[in-house]
């Protein structure tokens, strides 16, 4: 028997989206972890995953994303967690708004830890934020992200619409085709073990 992942998030809709995503019920653990500050999502990405683990046993996942405009060099970047804490989406929306240049990347760092080693996912789309929010406001900036492409924000989509082109979906589809190669190998070699 495979061993359960532990999702390591108090956001619900994350946890919704990557169970959704990876097709498996992630085991959900809330655990209260300091962020460090960092200019790229993969190094907070890594030490989130060294701090849990110092907390919880097993496989587990955590994340970490990053919105940053291209006129601005990538800021707000992986700080986009505090400006939404600070600023709301309408703080968001009025840096676009003072800007020509609206284009903006949305970047998905995933951390799976499979018991002996850490292993990395990223997933990018490239987009532009708009200054008024469009869609629901329930999950972060979705509202004010327009991913190339579509006439619609993230915030405007279905979820299956917004898993064809999400940083979030593409880094979780890394994730689950890995599951796929290794779990499928593991389970072979105790079927080849069991045989014997």
């Amino acid at each position: 028997m495979v061993d359960p992942i532990r999702f390591v998030s108090s956001n619900p809709n994350k946890l919704a989206e990557a169970n959704r995503l990876l097709g498996i019920d992630l085991e959900p653990v809330s655990l209260d972890l300091v962020e460090v500050q960092a200019a790229s999502a993969e190094t907070i990405t890594l030490e989130k995953l060294t701090l849990a683990r110092t907390k919880i046993d097993g496989r587990l996942i955590v994340e970490d994303v990053s919105l940053g405009f291209v006129s601005l060099g990538g800021f707000p970047g992986p700080y986009i967690r505090w400006l939404m804490e600070s600023a709301g989406g309408e703080g968001l929306g009025r840096i676009a708004r003072g800007l020509d240049d609206r284009r903006a990347t949305a970047i998905c760092c995933v951390a799976f830890w499979d018991g002996k080693a850490a292993h990395l996912f990223h997933g990018s789309t490239d987009g532009h934020v708009n200054a008024d929010p469009r869609g629901l406001r329930t999950f972060g900036w979705d509202p004010w992200f327009q991913p190339d492409g579509s006439n619609r924000s993230f915030g405007e989509m279905t979820s299956e619409e917004k898993d064809e082109m999400s940083h979030r979906a593409r880094a979780y589809r890394k994730l689950a085709a890995h599951l796929i190669e290794h779990e499928g190998r593991a389970r072979r070699e105790a079927d080849h073990v069991d045989m014997l």
